[in-house]
């Protein structure tokens, strides 16, 4: 039997880890925003309609600070395609319910493209799998388990650089999004400090 064809405005849930944790930076890729925004001039979304949900998830890769970041002035968290090491603690995610249309909106801005630059895939790769969408440095889209049901994905780097710390503000906006979410104190702090290291961090 033929696969059904995929429509733009098909749900698939966008798992977020760094600074899209935060509900206001998340929307920037959505509804726009320009030069004055603490992030940055975004064009937004063809399909500019809030997320249909969202919810606190685990994130079954390393994600990690690395690189340095203009906007940011600092590492930012980055993940690659490999499974985590067995006993290690997953990061906190938090899973977007938006359309397909809508991730590749944000795939491109992400990667600082035209949204006709990247293609995603007819159909998901199966779970743990990855496929490249674009050029850019945050070139992968992983499949992860489905959540009600219904697709979800987060964003990888083949080639993710190496460790380096964030900017104050960068870490700040990763803690409000985590505090949206109900993360406790001590959580958040767990958290961020474990995406400082290079290594796994184990419970």
């Amino acid at each position: 039997m033929t696969p059904p064809v995929t429509r733009p405005d098909e749900a698939v849930w966008y798992v977020a880890y760094g600074s899209n944790l935060f509900g206001d930076r998340m929307l920037a890729y959505l509804l726009g925003a320009g030069d004055d925004s603490p992030f940055g001039r975004h064009r937004g979304a063809a399909d500019p309609t809030h997320p249909r949900d969202d919810r606190r998830v685990t994130v079954p890769h390393p994600v990690r600070f690395g690189g340095h970041s203009r906007r940011w002035g600092g590492g930012v968290a980055w993940c690659p395609h490999e499974a985590l090491s067995d006993g290690t603690e997953p990061p906190i995610g938090r899973a977007w319910r938006v359309t397909r249309s809508q991730l590749a909106d944000i795939v491109a801005q992400e990667n600082g493209r035209a949204t006709d630059e990247v293609t995603l895939p007819d159909h998901f790769p199966k779970v743990g799998d990855a496929v490249v969408t674009n050029p850019g440095p945050i070139d992968l889209l992983i499949t992860l388990p489905p959540i009600d049901g219904v697709g979800a994905v987060t964003l990888g780097s083949t080639d993710p650089p190496p460790p380096g710390p964030p900017s104050p503000a960068y870490r700040a906006i990763l803690a409000a999004g985590l505090a949206e979410m109900g993360c406790t104190a001590a959580e958040i702090t767990r958290s961020l400090a474990a995406l400082d290291r290079s290594e796994p961090v184990t419970p």
